[in-house]
């Protein structure tokens, strides 16, 4: 069986609801800072958002199908801001859900993909974060996002 593994950078994330990221001040509709480093997001707590990596896909490589194993997050995340559920996508259908509690620290966090799905269509790894309310504003750090395949 033969391994692949594909990325993304982290400033190809996209925010599903831009409006609610907000400023170091708390300035309202700031843009997310985007950087070699990846995007730098701040958010008022008492509000959520999703954020969505498409993740490069295979679907046949050396005339075979090929098979999403797992899905990888790197981000940073502090304390006033918590990943708490985290979808898998394949094409337009959610394929696998993962309720999570990352916060306060560096993530580096594996979803492994059960049952095995063969890929026909793009992959997307969604991301649902809770800001939590405090004195700092909720912040999160994405670096990038992957995925392992097979080829069986």
């Amino acid at each position: 069986m033969t391994k692949y593994e594909m990325w993304t950078h982290g400033v190809d994330v996209q925010i599903e609801y831009p409006d609610r990221s907000v400023g170091i001040s708390g300035d309202r509709r700031a843009q997310p800072r985007r950087s070699g480093w990846g995007t730098l997001v701040y958010q008022m707590g008492g509000t959520t958002n999703w954020f969505h990596f498409g993740i490069p896909t295979p679907a046949i490589m050396a005339n075979q199908q090929v098979f999403l194993d797992s899905i990888r997050l790197r981000a940073e995340i502090n304390e006033n801001a918590q990943i708490d559920v985290v979808h898998i996508r394949h094409d337009n259908r959610k394929i696998s859900t993962h309720e999570v509690n990352l916060t306060d620290g560096s993530t580096d966090e594996t979803f492994y993909q059960v049952p095995k799905q063969m890929l026909l269509q793009g992959i997307a790894l969604c991301i649902h974060i809770r800001f939590i309310p405090g004195e700092k504003l909720g912040m999160v750090i994405f670096q990038g996002a992957g995925a392992s395949f097979s080829v069986e």
